[in-house]
């Protein structure tokens, strides 16, 4: 059985909270406080977790590859991802309708793109929803790698990372049509990869995996604050995308680690339990942030965006998942 880490669901309760104030505040302010360090950690650490998870639900288990992709899994998984999915799909298009007839404003996206994860509202980090999508393909092959041949798994996965961003700047089609490159889950293979590790650093008594990661991660941390205050650049890497690289990501796994030595595993404190309760969320409460930054000006007050988007997407999860269990007993 999977042993369940509450330190996970704060992580990412803490990561939610990060999205809605990177899709907040102004650069400028980010860059005042430091953001590079926390805030604009926020997707690298839901992709550690990501491959965390896989590492710790695949760790007790004996697989062979036909039990990869069962209909059983799909099922799982089309709950979990897809139907929240589809009702805000539904969501938006009425949402959309209302506001046009309301303010007169044309705010829909609707294209070919819709099919891959893009809302028909589109607002900021949606490409994050198109991650996922391909994650339902792709980690369940990666588990079954890694687990059985671990070394050269975690290998594998950073250099088809370094292969992608390589090849794919030389690429004229994403400088067209940027989405799919910024969608691409093959940019974050090697937090995955970080991910893998940390799910075997956690559960092993050795500290020489421990420090490594501690190490690696400072160094990540002193390349964070070269590119985004010296003006280090590295080549062949896209400008935008430069602090989510593979060497940048063991700061997000060095901050998932800490947090896991931190915090308790279970705990009856209200507090934590009110973030690991927003972790749990944190997929629906994305979905509608992703709304929300579709209709709403770019200079929002940050507490209203806050209040709004944890709150509704908070009363989404809770709907949702009671509709799920009542129709898909």
């Amino acid at each position: 059985m999977k042993q369940h880490f509450q330190q996970i669901d704060i992580v990412k309760g803490l990561a939610i909270v990060a999205v809605l104030l990177l899709h907040s505040l102004t650069r400028e302010e980010l860059v005042g406080s430091y953001a590079i360090f926390h805030i604009w950690q926020a997707v690298p650490l839901f992709m550690v977790t990501m491959g965390l998870n896989l590492g710790l639900s695949y760790s007790s288990k004996t697989l062979h590859f036909h039990h990869l992709y069962t209909a059983h899994y799909f099922q799982k998984k089309g709950l979990r991802i897809l139907l929240p999915l589809l009702l805000l799909y539904g969501i938006a298009l009425v949402a959309g309708y209302t506001w046009q007839r309301l303010y007169g404003q044309n705010v829909y996206t609707l294209g070919w793109e819709n099919f891959i994860g893009v809302l028909p509202v589109s607002g900021k980090g949606n490409y994050f929803i198109t991650l996922l999508l391909q994650s339902v393909l792709l980690l369940p092959l990666i588990g079954y790698c890694y687990f059985r041949w671990p070394a050269r798994t975690l290998l594998v996965l950073v250099l088809l990372e370094v292969v992608f961003l390589l090849t794919a700047y030389r690429i004229a089609f994403f400088n067209e049509d940027r989405y799919l490159y910024d969608a691409a889950f093959f940019r974050y293979l090697s937090a995955i990869a970080l991910g893998l590790w940390l799910s075997t650093i956690v559960s092993s008594e050795k500290n020489t995996g421990k420090w490594i990661l501690v190490l690696i991660g400072l160094g990540s941390a002193v390349l964070l604050y070269g590119q985004l205050y010296l003006g280090l650049l590295l080549p062949y890497i896209r400008p935008e995308w430069q602090a989510q690289v593979a060497l940048t990501f063991p700061f997000a796994a060095l901050l998932v680690y800490l947090f896991i030595l931190l915090f308790p595993q279970q705990s009856d404190n209200k507090v934590l339990g009110m973030m690991a309760e927003t972790g749990k969320a944190s997929y629906h409460i994305f979905l509608v942030q992703v709304l929300y930054f579709g209709l709403v000006p770019q200079n929002t007050n940050t507490y209203l965006n806050l209040g709004i988007c944890l709150f509704a997407g908070y009363f989404f999860y809770y709907t949702e998942t009671a509709l799920a269990k009542r129709v898909f007993k």
